[in-house]
């Protein structure tokens, strides 16, 4: 007996039909997953490594984006993204602000300890700025 397959139409039919209910179901999953055990596993930091020097190896990267192309990117960014980008930048108000304030403190420290501006380019990057610069990548918990 013949197998009978749907059609690309049937098949963009039932993703449109799941749309309803989709979010319910996902945000349930996720509610009971256990995301960060497997996902900061050694094997899956390696996984994430041999993908990234496949893709760099084999140029599918760059491939991938000249195939889209730029028409694509910008539809998608106008029809889905300008839709979307400034609620949740509000909606991340409150995480950013936590995240980032060591480090904007850090720097305000720094900035205020600075010595006078010069007429010395060079003194001004290495005696204002690189101290700016250096505590927040400290705040940061990165190295300097």
């Amino acid at each position: 007996m013949a197998r009978v397959h749907k059609t690309i139409q049937e098949a963009g039919q039932h993703l449109s039909d799941s749309a309803a209910t989709i979010g319910a179901r996902y945000a349930a999953a996720t509610a009971r997953a256990d995301w960060e055990t497997p996902a900061s596993s050694r094997e899956a930091e390696q996984n994430w490594q041999d993908g990234v020097n496949e893709a760099i190896s084999s140029g599918s990267r760059a491939t991938g984006v000249r195939n889209a192309g730029n028409t694509k990117y910008q539809r998608g960014c106008t029809d889905k993204g300008a839709k979307v980008i400034g609620q949740r930048i509000k909606d991340a108000r409150a995480d950013y602000e936590q995240n980032f304030s060591p480090v904007l403190t850090a720097m305000n420290q720094a900035a205020d300890g600075a010595p006078a501006r010069t007429r010395d380019f060079r003194a001004n990057i290495n005696n204002r700025l690189l101290p700016v610069v250096e505590a927040a990548r400290r705040a940061a918990g990165k190295s300097v």
